[in-house]
This record gives structure tokens, sequence and C-alpha cells, in this order.
């Protein structure tokens, strides 16, 4: 396939057009693993070098459409630095003021609506302790009421219910992922629709459960974060995903 440069018409450093290509990348691997909701949702970046500016998708763009020339900057407040920029979905305004604004580790947000995750973020009990991306994830993961009046006392709400968290499930709603990567938020995102994906097949067998015992839950824990022989912030995964749209749609890093 043949690919035509679009650097020239980006006027950027070369840091963010790096930064660039890995969102681009990230919106397609999220659209090839069946994780994308039409126009809906959201994917962000902040731009290293200009960390209080971030990355966003003009809205109606389909995540397998990203290219990294598509991309509008705006600022801390939310607001495009171009005058004619396209139209942007506001709720991912919103989600880079107060997920950017409060973490400044973060690099890189998913935020999905997947099926899976709706529907074990509308039970009480949450992620239960059935399957070892469970063990992954329930220590950094968080949850808050689903809103849809995004005002800001909604948004002081979100920055104190995410607090130090990588995952916010959203009650009968979606969830966010956060990464100082953009590998590391996919893991997060993929493994979090795998483990409630697991515990919806395993609740609707109807028999009695075998929870993992809790004190091995903190132990499994402990030990995967020690482990020299797993990563569990994408960085194995990456390079593989990368050969992927090499093959299947180099389009992704114009």
């Amino acid at each position: 396939m043949t690919v035509t440069p679009q650097r020239e018409t980006v006027k950027c450093s070369e840091t963010e057009w790096t930064t660039r290509v890995d969102l681009a990348a990230l919106f397609r691997i999220v659209a090839h693993y069946g994780m994308s909701d039409l126009a809906n949702g959201a994917i962000a970046a902040r731009v290293p070098d200009a960390p209080d500016h971030y990355l966003v998708h003009p809205y109606g763009m389909f995540w397998e459409e990203a290219r990294a020339s598509d991309f509008v900057k705006i600022d801390a407040d939310g607001k495009p630095l171009e005058a004619d920029a396209p139209w942007l979905n506001d709720g991912v305004q919103n989600l880079c003021r107060w997920i950017f604004g409060s973490r400044p580790e973060v690099g890189f947000f998913v935020h999905g609506h997947d099926e899976e995750v709706m529907a074990v973020g509308s039970i009480e009990d949450g992620i239960m302790p059935l399957n070892q991306p469970a063990i992954y994830l329930a220590h950094i993961t968080g949850y808050i009421e689903y809103e849809f009046d995004e005002d800001e006392a909604f948004g002081c709400s979100f920055a104190e219910q995410l607090g130090h968290n990588q995952i916010l499930i959203s009650r009968n709603h979606g969830y966010y992922a956060l990464g100082a990567t953009a590998a590391a938020a996919f893991f997060r995102a993929y493994f979090l629709r795998q483990t409630c994906s697991a515990q919806i097949k395993t609740l609707s067998m109807g028999r009695d459960l075998h929870l993992i015992d809790a004190q091995k839950v903190a132990r499994y824990q402990d030990q995967m974060a020690t482990s020299p022989h797993y990563n569990y912030d994408g960085k194995t995964e990456w390079p593989g995903l990368l050969r992927m749209l090499e093959r299947t749609c180099p389009d992704y890093r114009t």
C-alpha cells in the first residue's frame, strides 16, 4: 500500500508528531478489536512538549479512519488553538480538562462504551475476582455514578473519584482507561473488556461461583507488579500491534 506523507501539512514539533502517530495507532487498534462506538467515545493524548495542550479527534471521525494529521490541538480549557478548527465533541474537551488537568503523569486515555463493561458496571458488585485480568485491574479501578449533565460540579466529582486510579468505570455507561503511554491505555482498556466478558459468561451459567481468595488476589497483584517476566503496561504487546497496522493500514501515520 502506498502511503502519502502528511507530516508537512501539520505545523508541530517532532515530539508532537510522534504523539500524533501513537494516537492514530491507538484509534486504529481500538477499532480493530471492535471496541469503538461509531462516532462516540473518546481517545485523546497530551502533547509532551506542551503538557497543557491536548490532541482530540474531529467529531464524526470513525476510529478506523484516524490519521496522525487529523487531530485538533486544544488548550487546558478545552478550546481549539486554531480559529477554523472542525466540530469537536464537548464531552471529549471536558474529559481532557478533567483527566489531563488533574493527572499530569497521564499521556493518553480511552473512553469507551463496550457492552461488556456497561453490563458489569450496572451491577452492584462491579468487577468480581473471578479471573486473571480481574487481578490485573481491580486494584487500579474506581467507580463513578453516570451523569448526563457534565457541569463543573460533576467535573470536580469526576477528578475526585478518579483519584490515582488508572481505570474509572462509569456506572451504567462505560469506562475511562488511562496510561502514560498509548500502549498502557490500550492494555487496560483491552483487559477491562476481557474480564467483564469472562464475568458475564461465568454468571450466565447459573452455578455456584468460585471466587479467588482476597488474600491471594493481593499477593498476586504484588507479584505481578514486581515480576521481571511480565509487563502490565502494554509495552510487550505494542510493537506487535504496530506491525499489524503496518500490514493492514499504514496510512494511520500520515
